[in-house]
């Protein structure tokens, strides 16, 4: 089962938006493939949104990739330095966010997943999109290289 976190920092557009995207992983039937799930930012590690929340523990052992929302850059690259995050973190292009579906959700996260693998590290990006806030296409990374290859 491939699971995701969608993270930002304070949670209103991503917790919303997390939301969205459960309801459309249930009508889809995936819920047996993916689980898809809400997590503040600094709660991966156990920062200060897990404290506010009532929980001092980490929660990156719950998920296999987090999807940040835009607004994140600067903060995952300062939480990588740091050393505390040990599973991928990838920032959503400006132009996704909020309104990309959970297919290319799931996308994004085996794409994620297989650029981890292949030894890329934190903050992940694509090779040919360098920042995230600069990534003009409004599909799936893998739905982009389709359109644009033809």
């Amino acid at each position: 089962m491939l699971r995701i976190a969608i993270c930002c920092g304070g949670g209103f557009s991503s917790s919303t938006m997390a939301a969205h995207l459960n309801k459309q992983l249930h009508e889809k039937g995936l819920e047996g493939e993916v689980f898809l799930e809400f997590i503040p930012f600094s709660a991966l590690w156990g920062g200060s949104a897990a404290f506010h929340s009532g929980s001092l523990r980490e929660r990156q052992d719950e998920v296999d990739v987090a999807l940040c929302c835009p607004h994140l850059e600067y903060p995952a690259k300062d939480a990588t330095k740091q050393g505390k995050l040990r599973i991928p973190v990838f920032i959503l292009p400006m132009r996704l966010y909020g309104q990309i579906d959970i297919e290319q959700v799931v996308e994004e996260a085996e794409d994620v997943l297989e650029l981890w693998g292949n030894g890329v590290r934190n903050v992940v990006v694509f090779p040919d999109e360098p920042r995230s806030m600069t990534a003009t296409r409004n599909v799936s990374h893998r739905r982009w290289l389709a359109q644009r290859d033809r």
